[in-house]
């Protein structure tokens, strides 16, 4: 999906990857991430949201939820993270990283909210009256107040599988009188997702019908005599979306793939976001058709289209296959590249993709590097998954 921006926009990044895992720096089935270019588009974004007047959570868990990564982000303006799940709130507070929402898009569990409150999150989302009591009562004991954020929905959203819940809109009302009589909690605000997709001309981030949703329900809170403090609007948070979201209302953002130059639109036009990620593995053997390179970091809605592969930069920029993506019901165990009529492909030689992914649910290996653009790159940090 991003193979043909990342080899123009930074082909360097692709030259990096393939002398890395020749050498030996690296192995297959290993994300490679450029940290010049991730800090670079860090700063893009906190520039552009502090112009906006919009606040931003990062979002790590495309990253893998490093806390390299976690402290290099909050060092380039945007200083709090969107934590989705609890482990991942705890691997980056821990680290010294500070949280600016939990629970969306995973609800902690019932014996997790004394610990997720005492990282003292700036909101919390929550999904039903059930778990907003288990955040007040425990709120409560510690003394404090907790502002929540409710996640919302309309008959007519578009909901991702899996991400299913929330407060239906048409049921909001009562559920406000029901929670502002809640001690150890305060409504701040609402949140829904996804607030964009990709328009059908690949040009422009649209806003779905959950937008409407969104600022219907800021509505909501405001004639329920609540002050909808933050309004969040998340999905595709880039340069490219964040004024329209200060446009509309919206107060933060919460930038993952941008962070990548990965959002789907930096696939069809180039933003200010650069691509800074690769996923660099091996040729491993063939058939009569086809050849095969170790997985471990596919991911299923990547759409792959191709890879590039050769042994060395020089040949790796020109070298391009088709690949294929695997099947849903598969374990990655390899990818399935096409055969080339003018080039040879070999067993060992480098095999580099550039698709939309989610590290943290892949079995791969992330290599942060240094120095890509300056021609010395640099491995400061190698994270195994075992």
């Amino acid at each position: 999906m991003f193979l043909e921006v990342t080899k123009r926009r930074n082909p360097k990044l692709i030259q990096a990857g393939v002398t890395l895992h020749q050498n030996g720096g690296i192995p297959p089935n290993t994300y490679v991430i450029d940290l010049d270019v991730l800090q670079e588009n860090a700063r893009l974004l906190a520039q552009s949201a502090k112009t906006h007047g919009v606040q931003l959570y990062f979002m790590s868990k495309q990253l893998g939820r490093l806390p390299q990564i976690g402290r290099l982000i909050a060092d380039n303006g945007i200083e709090k993270a969107v934590s989705v799940e609890f482990d991942e709130g705890k691997r980056l507070f821990e680290a010294g990283v500070a949280i600016g929402n939990i629970g969306h898009l995973v609800q902690p569990g019932k014996h997790q909210w004394a610990e997720a409150l005492s990282w003292n999150p700036e909101v919390v989302t929550v999904f039903s009256i059930e778990r907003a009591k288990q955040v007040a009562n425990e709120a409560a004991r510690q003394g404090k107040v907790q502002d929540i954020l409710l996640k919302v929905y309309g008959e007519n959203d578009l909901i991702y599988p899996g991400q299913e819940g929330g407060f239906r809109l048409e049921n909001l009302p009562g559920s406000l009188a029901e929670l502002s009589a809640l001690p150890g909690i305060r409504v701040a605000g609402v949140t829904t997702f996804p607030n964009f997709q990709l328009s059908r001309d690949l040009q422009a981030m649209e806003p779905t019908e959950n937008f409407t949703t969104l600022l219907k329900a800021k509505k909501m809170l405001e004639e329920n005599g609540m002050k909808a403090e933050q309004v969040n609007g998340p999905s595709a948070t880039s340069c490219e979306t964040i004024p329209f979201l200060a446009e509309q209302g919206v107060t933060h953002g919460e930038p993952g793939h941008a962070l990548t130059g990965t959002t789907p639109l930096h696939a069809y036009k180039d933003l200010p976001e650069k691509p800074a990620i690769i996923y660099v593995t091996e040729v491993s053997h063939e058939d009569e058709e086809h050849h095969y390179v170790i997985g471990g970091g596919y991911y299923g809605r990547s759409n792959i289209t191709g890879c590039l592969v050769a042994d060395n930069e020089e040949a790796i920029l020109e070298q391009k296959v088709q690949a294929f993506e695997c099947a849903p019901e598969a374990i990655d165990y390899y990818g399935k590249i096409g055969k080339p009529e003018d080039f040879t492909v070999k067993t060992g030689d480098t095999a580099i993709f550039a698709f939309r992914t989610q590290l943290f649910v892949t079995r791969a290996h992330i290599a942060l590097v240094r120095g890509i653009q300056a021609g010395k790159p640099e491995l400061v940090h190698f994270e195994r998954k075992c």
